[in-house]
């Protein structure tokens, strides 16, 4: 596991040198988003190395480095939203569209080898009627299409930037070396130092530098690896996380931590949707500089609070494992989404865990194992079966906590298995009790 370091702009920076990095940032924007238009307009969504000169426009303002660096970001960024479109929409269009036979066992084929791979043009059985079928999915389900927005990071290659130590005697720790829109001439900005990076050569050449929150920043990975938790040979113990509703997290032995943190999170994330909602009716898409601080201030407010409550139960749990849900977040919107990604990653970075598949960790019953939507009610659970109370956050905990380890039950299991399986169980289990009862 690798880190990532930043390193800023300098605040006693010349003006001059300023304005020149953000002159060439606009000039890479404008290419960026010709680029990512023009794959999009001529439905290719990949583009092979060999294939990047000869495709792509080529403008007379940039030099050739950053040209290449702007069109590998073009393709990352078409290649990525086609991937994430096919398998959270495209996917399940073309499955119901099987499903309802508008179209054939062989071109749904056709159309997942497409989806998957990315294809542009006729190979094996794919042929190109298939290609453009695919693509008119796309364009009527996939979704709104990638764009540039002002703020996205410019890549910088090793041929085109450059990280240095100062010679001389400056109030700067590092130089770093930027390629300009003029051929042949650099800019050389002094950057504050990072107290984790000693030497140039303990991060990666590839720099991504951003402006954020009017302050020019550069982000680079560290070479030095860093160790995953892992899961020790003899752990004392199991616990299970859940996401809580109105706490940040919750563990399988009642404990809850972010109780004071949700209702100023609440309040915050409430008025950034207000905000949002009323440009949204204004038409205006982007966001303003206020919405942009809002949000910002979300995510720094959310990973503050995750890391620090991963490192209250890493100090108070040793050598535990910690069970989490095996979420797919595609379909997940609004906190439960924002808080679990956090908390996942701030949790896999510290201690050792183990995830589950999640189908149904909320609905069922810790007592009887009955399964059913109507057993919580907000923080309140109550099972329809045996009448069985408990707080929600806890069963669900609970329920991840039991999962971990289940044969029958693996993290790609359907959720329709999933609930089969379930049932099967407290059906089992029911009429295990009756045939004692009768006895």
């Amino acid at each position: 596991m690798k880190k990532s370091r930043f390193f800023f702009l300098h605040e006693d920076t010349n003006q001059e040198k300023i304005q020149q990095l953000e002159a060439l940032h606009q000039e890479y924007l404008k290419y960026l988003q010709i680029c990512v238009n023009h794959m999009i307009h001529e439905k290719r969504l990949k583009i092979l190395r060999s294939q990047k000169k000869d495709f792509f426009p080529t403008p007379k303002s940039l030099t050739s480095q950053i040209i290449k660096n702007a069109q590998d970001h073009a393709i990352t960024i078409v290649s990525t939203w086609a991937k994430a479109t096919y398998s959270r929409k495209i996917k399940r269009t073309i499955s119901k569209l099987k499903y309802k036979n508008e179209i054939t066992e062989e071109q749904s084929k056709s159309l997942y080898v497409i989806g998957k791979s990315l294809l542009h043009q006729p190979w094996k059985f794919v042929t190109q009627d298939h290609i453009d079928f695919y693509h008119k999915i796309l364009d009527e389900r996939g979704g709104k299409k990638p764009s540039v927005r002002p703020d996205m990071p410019m890549w910088m290659s090793e041929m085109t930037s450059r990280l240095e130590t100062p010679e001389e005697a400056f109030h700067a720790d590092w130089w770093l070396s930027v390629s300009s829109l003029i051929p042949r001439k650099r800019i050389l900005l002094p950057l504050v130092g990072n107290p984790y990076v000693k030497k140039p050569d303990e991060v990666s050449k590839f720099i991504l530098a951003r402006k954020k929150r009017g302050r020019w920043r550069f982000q680079v990975v560290e070479k030095k690896e860093y160790p995953e938790p892992q899961i020790p040979e003899v752990p004392v113990g199991k616990i299970g996380v859940d996401v809580g509703l109105n706490v940040l997290c919750t563990l399988s032995n009642g404990n809850q931590y972010g109780e004071a943190f949700k209702p100023k999170f609440d309040r915050l994330y409430q008025e950034v949707r207000t905000l949002r909602s009323n440009r949204q009716k204004q038409g205006l898409r982007g966001n303003s500089p206020r919405l942009q601080r809002m949000e910002d201030r979300l995510s720094g407010m959310i990973k503050t609070e995750t890391r620090r409550i991963a490192n209250r139960i890493k100090d108070q749990y040793p050598d535990h494992v910690f069970v989490l849900e095996d979420l797919d977040l595609s379909g997940c919107r609004g906190q439960k989404r924002f808080a679990y990604r956090a908390l996942q990653q701030a949790l896999s970075e510290k201690v050792p865990v183990e995830k589950i598949n999640p189908a149904y960790t909320s609905q069922e019953c810790p007592s009887c194992g009955y399964v059913s939507r109507k057993n919580r009610s907000g923080i309140k659970f109550k099972c329809a079966g045996c009448g069985r109370k408990a707080h929600a956050d806890w069963v669900g905990a609970s329920n991840v906590l039991r999962r971990s380890g289940d044969q029958n039950i693996g993290c790609g299991d359907d959720p329709k298995r999933v609930k089969q399986e379930l049932r099967r169980r407290y059906k089992s289990r029911r009429d295990g009790n009756s045939l004692l009862k009768l006895e």
